[in-house]
């Protein structure tokens, strides 16, 4: 059941570097392709006991939510069922556990992880 889901997370963030034009929507290439944060070094970063590394870590997460939000209003992102208001420590925390949940989705870019941690808190009903 986790192996399904876990191959079910990976096309998920296939299909979210497609849907955003993504270059690194090939597996070979992804790891040649600079990107400041992956899961792994956001992971850090909130992990970190540290006020500035928990600051870095909420600013990066909600950046991602409004550069994410800015592409679905701009048409260039597929729609999603995220409440319209949330709390940026909530979302931090989405985000924290999905990276715990899931420590083989670490090496892919830390924005996608943002959008699949939402998506799978939120999803949108069939």
């Amino acid at each position: 059941m986790r192996e399904a889901h876990h191959r079910r997370m990976k096309w998920h963030i296939l299909t979210a570097l497609v849907l955003l034009g993504s270059p690194m929507a090939t597996p070979p290439a992804a790891a040649q392709h600079f990107m400041f944060e992956t899961g792994t070094t956001l992971r850090a970063k909130c992990r970190n006991k540290a006020p500035e590394y928990a600051l870095a870590c909420t600013a990066y997460i909600v950046g991602a939510v409004d550069g994410i939000k800015k592409d679905v209003f701009i048409g260039r992102a597929q729609p999603n069922c995220w409440p319209d208001r949330m709390q940026a420590d909530e979302v931090r925390r989405i985000v924290i556990a999905y990276l715990e949940r899931y420590p083989d989705q670490r090496n892919a870019p830390a924005s996608v992880i943002v959008s699949i941690a939402l998506n799978e808190r939120y999803p949108c009903e069939k």
